[in-house]
């Protein structure tokens, strides 16, 4: 073959081969072009090469010319549809634009972890649905009859809805109703809830009712599961997704509504990597679907407080429990008279009064361990993490002293390291030694203690559950686990355990939080027809707080907080952000995030205060030095554009290899 003919064979094969444009899973903001000389869907998979590596990329745009002059060819193409559909790629890519966050990260977030690694995208097992479904026996109070008016006259439009709802008023009766009836239009539904353990509960109420597929997603279904539920909701064979917040990325072409249960819950908000917040991104997806939303809870965030004053949201209220239940009485127990650590007197009285009446108690306490301290009785010592600025915590079923922030564990001293006596105790309560103290309180009372450490294993919580849910008598034991939408039919009485660190902290979301769990927690008890009791043990009985919680006047103590926030100018009247930077050597992040705040003050934007570098509270973990750097703005625009402009010219600063950053916009720790 002559050369002639080589360079016109070579010249027919570039005209045919295109150009697209690609997000690849990789930290930095650019996309990335490829030729590919095959027909590809924007939205579709495809396997490339880059650096040494072969990765998955998302396929973003045809271009008939690159500013680069060299490109590499596509490898394989996955996908012969488009796996991501124009509306799921306009949310992704608001996403990443909102949070600053690399386009590559941002879609490998919304994709399971065998879709990310180019595995086809075919479902395994397809999830069988139970015909036998119940009708329901339950008759609407008008509030609920109202709501679920409300929220369906608005299906074809996008509307923003608070379902303000004191514990037990049945908020789930309305996500079901509606539910029932956007189904028999054909239109699908997304229901995202805080934590795993809720999931199982909330799958098996929807089964029951719903004659259409109900498909979980959360992090403890393994890879195939994942995968099937994700198409199945894609092929718009699932007419439920109910998940924790990874589902708000979960995509379903018929979507009719979308429901975040618990909306004040900071477990909506991802705390590594790509740090989102599915409850506000909740908002962007029914905008862009053109559908309602349904923020429910008996303790509304601020923030949504805010939003309902602003006009942005719709308040419905259900201001009572249906049928015979009725809200539970609230006393306080004044720690300064008892000599008891944890068990005060009056505590256990009302516990034995109502075991005695064959009923269900449960204790909170928001602490897992034995004991959060292990010290010397002579002269103080107490046993501390060497990675971290933190106490060791005491887990007497291991023996074991470990860190609740690096895992770091080991074995108790025998003798004081500082003065060599052997005057080593524990003091305070976690989960484990309030439930040893419980046992010669109760010796022939079952205790069921549920934290993190009973839950580890696959079905561990759900048995827990599913004894409870038998309805014997017995004493739970729990951290902030059972505070979140348990329906616990035979529990009568709840106990509240060492509040008063909520009283003290300087996080000035600290209020508002304990207000929030204090509601949430006293709302397990009486929750069917038998009246709760619910007694709080506080060192601080004076403290306004517990007026409002006595009263259940959430909404009258966060309006009192909302007012607060105003005068201090603080969210949700503000906006914030955060940059936080880490190293093994504590100059070096204070150093980096000192020039980033010399170039922050060079962009030319009043309205946007800068504070710090400061230490974060928990300075030193796992051996990193923690240093955050705040802005803040009334104008979330103008905090937005000095953002962005920090990242066009973060170049100019020398980041040594040794310091980690991350940004975190509308930080809420």
């Amino acid at each position: 073959m002559n050369i002639d003919k080589i360079v016109i064979l070579s010249l027919k094969h570039f005209t045919l081969s295109s150009i697209i444009e690609v997000a690849i899973p990789v930290p930095l903001h650019n996309t990335f072009d490829y030729l590919c000389d095959q027909k590809v869907s924007i939205g579709a998979r495809v396997k490339v090469p880059f650096g040494q590596k072969k990765v998955t990329a998302i396929v973003l745009s045809h271009k008939k010319k690159s500013d680069f002059d060299k490109l590499r060819s596509v490898e394989e193409i996955l996908d012969q549809k488009a796996l991501l559909s124009k509306e799921i790629l306009d949310f992704l890519f608001w996403s990443a634009k909102y949070y600053h966050h690399p386009l590559g990260e941002v879609f490998a977030s919304a994709l399971p972890k065998n879709l990310r690694q180019g595995k086809s995208a075919v479902i395994k097992k397809t999830i069988t649905h139970n015909n036998t479904t119940s009708p329901c026996a339950f008759d609407a109070t008008n509030e609920q009859k109202k709501a679920i008016q409300a929220v369906l006259k608005s299906v074809n439009n996008f509307h923003g809805f608070l379902l303000q709802g004191v514990t037990g008023s049945g908020k789930t009766e309305v996500y079901l109703s509606i539910t029932e009836t956007l189904l028999k239009k054909r239109r699908q539904v997304l229901i995202l809830v805080p934590e795993i353990g809720l999931t199982p509960q909330m799958i098996a109420r929807f089964e029951e009712r719903v004659e259409a597929k109900v498909v979980a997603v959360h992090s403890q279904l393994n890879e195939t599961q994942k995968l099937d539920a994700y198409l199945m909701a894609k092929t718009g064979e699932a007419g439920v997704v109910l998940g924790t917040r990874s589902a708000i990325f979960t995509p379903m072409p018929n979507l009719g509504l979308v429901i975040v249960d618990e909306e004040h819950d900071g477990s909506f908000k991802q705390q590594s990597s790509f740090r989102y917040s599915a409850r506000d991104l909740s908002f962007i997806r029914a905008k862009l679907a053109n559908i309602p939303l349904i923020l429910g809870t008996a303790t509304p965030s601020l923030e949504t407080l805010k939003n309902v004053v602003d006009k942005k949201l719709t308040q419905l209220v259900l201001s009572s429990r249906p049928g015979q239940a009725i809200m539970p009485d609230v006393n306080l127990i004044d720690m300064r008279n008892q000599t008891a650590e944890a068990l005060s007197v009056p505590l256990v009285a009302k516990m034995k009064h109502h075991l005695e009446d064959n009923k269900q108690v449960m204790l909170f306490i928001n602490r897992r361990g034995y004991a959060p301290v292990f010290y010397c009785t002579d002269c103080d010592w107490k046993a501390e993490c060497v990675r971290c600025d933190s106490a060791l915590i005491y887990h007497s079923h291991i023996n074991r002293l470990k860190c609740h922030h690096c895992g770091i564990e080991k074995i108790p001293e025998s003798t004081c390291p500082s003065c060599h006596q052997q005057s080593l105790k524990v003091l305070g309560y976690g989960t484990q030694r309030l439930e040893e103290n419980l046992e010669s309180f109760f010796p022939d009372v079952t205790i069921i203690r549920i934290d993190r450490d009973t839950t580890r294993r696959k079905k561990a919580f759900a048995t827990h559950l599913e004894k409870i849910n038998s309805g014997e008598p017995c004493i739970i034991v729990g951290t902030q686990m059972l505070a979140k939408g348990h329906d616990f039919s035979n529990l009568t009485f709840v106990g509240i355990l060492d509040v008063d660190v909520g009283l003290l902290s300087m996080d000035f979301r600290a209020t508002e939080h304990l207000a929030q769990l204090l509601i949430q927690v006293s709302g397990r008890a009486g929750r069917s027809d038998h009246k709760g009791e619910v007694s709080i043990q506080t060192r601080y009985p004076n403290h306004p707080i517990f007026n409002f919680i006595r009263s259940s006047h959430y909404s009258q103590y966060a309006s009192t907080l909302l007012k607060e926030r105003e005068d201090t100018q603080l969210p949700p009247y503000s906006h914030q952000a955060l940059i936080c930077a880490n190293s093994k050597n504590k100059n070096n992040a204070e150093k980096f995030l000192n020039k980033v705040a010399d170039l922050l003050k060079k962009i030319d934007i009043d309205s946007v205060e800068i504070w710090g570098p400061v230490p974060a509270v928990i300075e030193k973990k796992a051996n990193y030095y923690y240093f955050n750097l705040y802005l803040q703005s009334i104008n979330r625009n103008h905090l937005h554009r000095v953002i962005k402009t920090f990242y066009k010219h973060l170049e100019t600063i020398n980041v040594k290899t040794s310091v980690r950053w991350f940004l975190d916009v509308d930080p809420i720790d």
